[in-house]
């Protein structure tokens, strides 16, 4: 199901995504959705490890918000200079899962 969404945008972004859309053999709207998509998957992630850093959500909670695995949240510390946060409550509380 999909739901129209007008916005205005500046001329410059409306001319790459022309560009863009006749390189990649695709209508505007359909590359609008790919970029959207991929934007807000990156940017799930940021938030995500924002808070993690932060100390406001376990890496369980963080990789829940971003929409991925506990294993790609934790491959994804060290490329962003993120210490992996771990202590005795959170190890007891993984512990009640197994």
């Amino acid at each position: 199901m999909s739901e129209k969404v007008m916005t205005e945008l500046p001329r410059r972004i409306i001319r790459e995504i022309a560009h863009w859309a006749e390189e990649e053999k695709v209508d505007k709207s359909t590359l609008l959705t790919k970029i959207i998509e991929e934007g807000l998957d990156a940017w799930k992630m940021n938030k995500a490890l924002e808070l993690y850093r932060t100390q406001k959500v376990t890496l369980w909670k963080a990789a829940e918000i971003a929409g991925v695995t506990l294993a790609e949240m934790l491959a994804e510390l060290p490329k962003r200079g993120i210490v992996f946060q771990y202590d005795l409550d959170e190890l007891r509380e993984d512990l009640k899962y197994d």
